[in-house]
């Protein structure tokens, strides 16, 4: 592939300013894989507008992050972007000192943190304010736990040996149920940070707002850890490249490095899919096609359950949602309910079937269980494996 060598040169800046041999090292290579990674797509579609002859404001709107969504839109269709400044680079590269955490985690969680600057500056967010308000929305969290959830107790909030417990699975697999069974562990959900942020855009799930969301769970992570705290990384569903980031169950030197002591607890699907199913699935475009729309004749049996699935998640989500705006129920602030695109919840759904391995995974078997207290003490069975080091 071709390399864009502007993305080099601001990477081969970024490692020699801060003594970062591991990236200098990665980013000599033409065919390694940080160049298809989607955050350096998006760095590079975003420089290549800087450089490009015209208004960059305006070709801001033609740069595309690797699923060709456009970077800065609120809503592409109707015209409306979050582009309120041009980017600077190389300013990008000096600010990436003030939030060095990224340095010892890995080359990855770099490139990531400069794209976030990048971002910050054509947004105009200011991200140390993004993230008090995450911070302020994670300390309001534990004071509500501890005084509202018996599993929580103060005595034992802090450990010399925190835990990063790492959820992966689908909607609908139990992770919230799962969780309610943890006692003492900081929920960084992307769902919350996200909505807390950005709720007076939609959320729009634009890669922008995706990026800022995504650099504040981060950095809180790391905050808490480094407190700590337990922490329950909630967002991370999709599959092993997709997770590599923060689990690097692949070695690859890009993702290397990150010191945290981790489990990953995988929720088994609802429907079990063969290869070749989960392949039918990945074909089916929801973008261009609503779900109503699809058409199943062709379609194995369980392919089709997954997508009754999707339907009842959809369906539940909005009439829970339109409760809450017409006032008949309320938004709980620490497990915030909006609806998501159909096609996202078929992402998270087809990428789920990517099973994680090792000593360090905790398996959670998919049991349809009515009662409530059962359920609980199911699992609350697996959620004390989580947490045994």
């Amino acid at each position: 592939m071709t390399i864009h060598e502007g993305t080099r040169k601001i990477f081969s800046l970024i490692a020699e300013k801060y003594n970062l041999p591991k990236l200098a090292q990665i980013i000599k290579s033409d065919d390694h894989i940080v160049w298809k990674k989607d955050v350096t797509i998006c760095v590079t579609n975003i420089l290549k507008a800087v450089e490009a002859e015209g208004a960059t404001k305006e070709l801001l709107k033609e740069a595309k992050n690797m699923y060709n969504g456009p970077i800065f839109a609120i809503n592409a269709q109707e015209g409306k972007y979050l582009i309120e400044a041009e980017p600077n680079p190389e300013k990008a590269v000096e600010d990436l000192g003030k939030f060095d955490f990224c340095f010892k985690l890995s080359p990855y969680h770099v490139i990531n943190t400069y794209l976030a600057i990048l971002v910050a500056q054509v947004t105009a967010q200011n991200l140390n304010t993004l993230l008090k308000k995450g911070e302020e929305h994670m300390e309001a969290f534990i004071a509500a736990a501890l005084r509202d959830n018996p599993n929580w107790k103060k005595s034992s909030l802090i450990s010399d040996k925190p835990l990063l417990i790492i959820p992966i699975g689908a909607a609908g697999c139990g992770k919230s149920t799962f969780y309610q069974e943890l006692g003492n562990v900081v929920n960084a959900s992307c769902d919350n940070i996200r909505y807390m942020l950005f709720k007076d855009f939609g959320p729009c799930f634009a890669p922008w707002e995706s990026t800022l969301a995504w650099f504040v769970v981060n950095r809180l992570t790391d905050i808490y850890i480094g407190r700590g705290y337990n922490v329950f990384y909630n967002g991370v569903n999709t599959d092993l490249e997709y997770r590599s980031p923060i689990t690097m169950e692949n070695p690859d030197p890009l993702y290397a490095g990150i010191p945290y002591n981790m489990k990953l607890v995988y929720f088994e699907p609802t429907v079990s899919l063969t290869t070749s199913e989960v392949n039918e699935l990945k074909a089916i475009n929801l973008w261009a096609n609503p779900l109503d729309k699809v058409d199943r004749t062709s379609l194995s049996k369980n392919v089709c359950k997954i997508l009754d699935l999707i339907q009842r998640n959809t369906e539940r989500t909005m009439e829970r949602t339109k409760a809450i705006r017409e006032g008949k129920a309320e938004q709980d602030p620490f497990d915030i309910l909006y609806p998501v695109p159909p096609a996202i919840v078929k992402m998270f759904m087809e990428q789920s079937f990517s099973k994680p391995e090792g000593p360090k995974v905790v398996v959670v078997p998919r049991k349809e269980i009515p009662d409530a207290a059962a359920r609980a003490a199911f699992y609350r069975e697996y959620a004390d494996k989580a947490l045994k080091s």
